[in-house]
């Protein structure tokens, strides 16, 4: 009896970031994406200038290196100097100081309230604004103050991040959750899923790759993932990380540890990979960072290129803008 032979479909080829539709970035390090309509800012020689789709829209009245946060339309910005508070039409360039605080402070993607976890003095030309009040908290025989604060994407829920535990709250304020953490590291980002049940924060420490921690809301937990060098959550849940591939580096000193090999990938919220490219440190290309815009339609992926003419790396040095790379990657084709 003869057996029927399996015909198997060869395995789907994984396109590269190089081989999606993608322009070169000019010459400036990625700020940041700016609201939910995928702008996004680039700081180029000291200039923060707005971009759509890799056309620039408005040069931004904001120095680069300050904390700045978007309203969720892209249209306005918050720009936070030492303990002053600025709020800054992006196209017009019109700055209003709006307020004082001392503490960690954010703003809800509405602009309409604030969260803050120190005395905040609002202005009188301040537009109205709910105050958020959110508390030092009590371990043990210490009290710990907030260090970050941030607003879910549709204004429902605030994460406050503390030395050691991590407090979900609802808009008023009103503690749902809370969940021990490590003391080890801050806080660089974070995002919470589209249906709020958990919160997905990426630490950073003196030393590279840094880790994440996938807070459950409901489970009050959370669990961590080490070797991380960037993530970035976008829209319909995609995530992008880079990672380093291979044993860890031998440590000889205190110096930055660089793989040989990093791996950057894009992949679905059910883990399904629609993107992925290996790239070597041995072409002189090292510090790659990955951010997916928030409708997970464009990916910006950025590195330093140590052979580029004029680099000089280190930070404050002008000449690091010379060492800057990046691509802005189309995924429309691979996000249906």
């Amino acid at each position: 009896m003869h057996k029927r032979a399996v015909s198997r479909r060869p395995p789907a080829l994984v396109p590269t970031f190089e081989s999606l539709p993608h322009t070169a970035l000019a010459k400036a390090r990625f700020d940041g994406w700016c609201g939910q309509n995928d702008r996004y800012l680039l700081d180029e020689n000291g200039q923060l200038n707005a971009y759509e789709a890799g056309t620039k829209v408005a040069a931004v009245a904001v120095s680069p290196g300050n904390r700045w946060q978007c309203r969720s339309d892209g249209r306005q910005l918050i720009n936070i100097i030492g303990p002053h508070v600025f709020m800054v039409d992006i196209a017009s360039g019109d700055s209003q100081w709006i307020a004082s605080t001392d503490g960690a402070i954010a703003f809800s993607p509405d602009f309409e309230s604030v969260a803050s976890s120190g005395p905040l003095e609002i202005k009188p030309q301040a537009p109205q604004l709910r105050v958020i009040p959110v508390r030092d908290k009590r371990t043990g025989d210490k009290t710990e103050r907030p260090e970050w604060i941030k607003w879910s994407e549709n204004g429902s829920k605030i994460a406050v991040v503390y030395p050691t535990s991590v407090e979900i709250l609802d808009r008023n304020g009103v503690n749902i959750a809370s969940m021990a953490k490590s003391g080890i590291g801050w806080v660089k980002n974070g995002w919470f899923e589209e249906d709020q049940r958990a919160l997905t924060l990426f630490i950073e420490t003196e030393q590279p790759p840094g880790s994440i921690l996938k807070c459950s809301v409901a489970g009050k937990r959370c669990l961590a993932r080490p070797r991380i060098e960037s993530i970035s959550i976008g829209g319909r849940g995609t995530v992008a990380t880079v990672i380093p591939l291979g044993k860890p580096p031998v440590r000889e000193d205190d110096s930055i540890l660089i793989s040989a090999k990093y791996a950057a990938e894009i992949r679905k919220a059910n883990s399904s990979l629609l993107v992925r490219q290996v790239f070597s440190t041995t072409t002189g290309r090292w510090s790659f960072r990955i951010a997916v815009s928030p409708s997970g339609k464009w990916s910006i992926l950025t590195w330093d290129d140590e052979n580029q003419p004029g680099c000089v790396s280190g930070e404050g040095s002008a000449s690091v803008y010379k060492c800057t790379q990046g691509i802005l990657v189309d995924l429309t084709k691979v996000s249906k």
